[in-house]
């Protein structure tokens, strides 16, 4: 079994590097675009979700999609658990190709090609700063606020492997009322055994990803009331 898994991971390494290779030329041309037609480049998010769906593939694991059509067709906001970093594509496929923005973690920002990547392809919020987080919302906001671009976000703010759904931020809901936009919450399954953080051992586990309808702010309900909702759908889910 041993001799499987690293059979399966050199594999699974060896086609994530040459996909690298081969994807990171055209998307380096686009990500230095001045701000405002980076975040809308509708051929930069092709490229993207083609990276997106090869990564997927490239894992060579079974991964099953559920409740792709609960998605509407305006722009949203995708609230999903956090277990690896095989969440980022599996996430970042649901919009299919549409453009959208993460709000990322400033804590990806230790090494120099990420920090390149990150902060052209992303908003970092630095989670521990009250108002750092909140200038990095406030600029998520004026860059989509009447544009047809998702946002993408880990309520967590951090991985977790336990296989459990802990407390979320608030940063969701200050943008659904921000933007007036539903939040589209997005429940993964098993991805924390594939990915492990801080693991080169690629394991071979199935995974789900549970998409759940549209859920918007009513209007005699506060923003802990709202942001507990959603929690609950998220624990309210099962493998």
């Amino acid at each position: 079994m041993k001799i499987l898994n690293l059979i399966h991971t050199i594999f699974a390494r060896t086609l994530l590097f040459l996909l690298i290779l081969v994807a990171i030329i055209p998307i380096g041309i686009v990500m230095f675009l001045p701000e405002r037609i980076r975040f809308t480049n509708k051929f930069l998010y092709w490229i993207i979700n083609v990276f997106y769906w090869a990564i997927i593939r490239c894992s060579l694991i079974p991964i099953a999609f559920e409740g792709r059509d609960n998605i509407p067709d305006e722009p949203v906001i995708f609230a999903a658990n956090h277990q690896s970093s095989l969440d980022i594509p599996l996430v970042g496929v649901l919009p299919r190709g549409k453009p959208h923005i993460w709000l990322a973690r400033a804590e990806l920002l230790k090494t120099w090609f990420l920090k390149i990547v990150v902060s052209r392809l992303t908003v970092v919020a630095n989670v521990l700063s009250r108002s750092a987080a909140t200038r990095s919302l406030i600029r998520l906001i004026k860059l989509v606020e009447g544009n047809n671009i998702d946002v993408m976000i880990f309520p967590e703010g951090s991985r977790f492997t336990d296989d459990k759904v802990h407390e979320f931020f608030g940063g969701f809901v200050i943008l659904a009322k921000a933007l007036n936009r539903p939040v589209v919450p997005v429940r993964i399954f098993g991805a924390n055994k594939v990915y492990p953080p801080n693991s080169f051992m690629v394991r071979y586990h199935p995974v789900k990803v549970v998409v759940g309808k549209p859920m918007t702010i009513e209007s005699n309900e506060t923003d802990d009331q709202f942001k507990k909702r959603v929690y609950e759908w998220f624990v309210s889910q099962s493998g």
